[in-house]
């Protein structure tokens, strides 16, 4: 039974009058007929009860006729669903976020406009390690990834696009001596003990600070450590000093400061977002038209320079 043989039933048994249902379906009267008696032929039941002036239901007919218009508007629905699946209007979209990113300038305003314009799309947003977030993003556990550019380096089969700039800075304890200074250079902290990620935790990381330090001539006591917690852990105790960046959470933490290293090397980074080649996600491309018309667009594909 076709899709439109399930339409001509409903229209006959409703009309009761193939005359009458055959001028709703804009088709002749013995065109109609044929097509209800092959659909009684197919299901080897009768369904109308035929004489020369009236159109009666059998009890097979009622019974089909009781339950195929909430089936064809069920089929209607699901085909409606598919295609809007299919071009992201439907379905879930798992953004990763790096843990001390501040995401104040950019996601809310896009996070807002894409749920009003997609309420049917379940957006979830989770923060992740440095290191975490491509791994994740190769098994799968995310679509879309918001991390530090230098992270991304080499990594195959990726997707990704420039959406923010970065400067790195020093973290510093509040009660440092030089957190008031009016300028700091990397080379003024010789004499200090650096706290960063371990590059068990992600070697990109881990060989950017290594050689921003290498440049300046710092090849004191690193401590490396599993979280970027532990990072300002120590900062706070006055244990240690941290490179981090301008676009950090930790800028808000009271025990704190960060400053600025005016150094070529420490300014213009990226703020990458990436996904995977082979996710064909729609919600994908949504999403990312909304950042790119957020920053102004139109964005930048990250390139595969190495980190300095």
């Amino acid at each position: 039974m076709t899709l439109n043989q399930m339409k001509y039933f409903i229209a006959a048994a409703r009309c009761l009058s193939f005359t009458e249902a055959a001028r709703s379906l804009f088709m002749t009267q013995p065109a109609l007929s044929r097509q209800i008696q092959s659909m009684e032929e197919e299901l080897g039941t009768r369904l109308f009860i035929r004489d020369k002036k009236t159109l009666k239901l059998t009890p097979g007919g009622a019974v089909l006729y009781n339950g195929l218009p909430d089936l064809l508007k069920r089929y209607e629905g699901l085909v409606e669903d598919a295609r809007s699946a299919n071009q992201g209007f439907q379905g879930r979209l798992r953004v990763g976020i790096l843990d001390v990113y501040d995401i104040s300038e950019l996601f809310p305003p896009v996070v807002d406009e894409f749920q009003r314009r997609y309420p049917q799309i379940l957006l979830t947003l989770e923060r992740f390690s440095l290191g975490e977030l491509p791994e994740r993003l190769y098994r799968d556990e995310l679509d879309l990834i918001c991390t530090y550019g230098f992270s991304l380096f080499d990594k195959p089969d990726l997707m990704a696009v420039n959406v923010q700039k970065f400067d790195s800075c020093i973290m510093l304890n509040r009660d440092h001596p030089l957190a008031g200074a009016a300028d700091i250079a990397l080379s003024d902290l010789r004499q200090e003990r650096f706290v960063q990620l371990g590059r068990w935790v992600s070697e990109e990381g881990y060989q950017y600070i290594a050689n921003l330090l290498e440049k300046n001539g710092i090849h004191g006591e690193m401590v490396q450590v599993d979280k970027m917690e532990d990072v300002l852990l120590w900062v706070q105790m006055g244990r240690g000093v941290a490179v981090t960046t301008n676009r950090t959470i930790e800028r808000f933490n009271p025990d704190v400061v960060i400053r600025e290293l005016p150094t070529v090397e420490t300014r213009g980074h990226d703020i990458t977002m990436a996904w995977r080649r082979v996710n064909y996600n729609p919600a994908i491309a949504l999403f990312m038209e909304l950042v790119e018309g957020h920053t102004g667009g139109p964005l930048s594909q990250a390139g595969e320079a190495e980190p300095e």
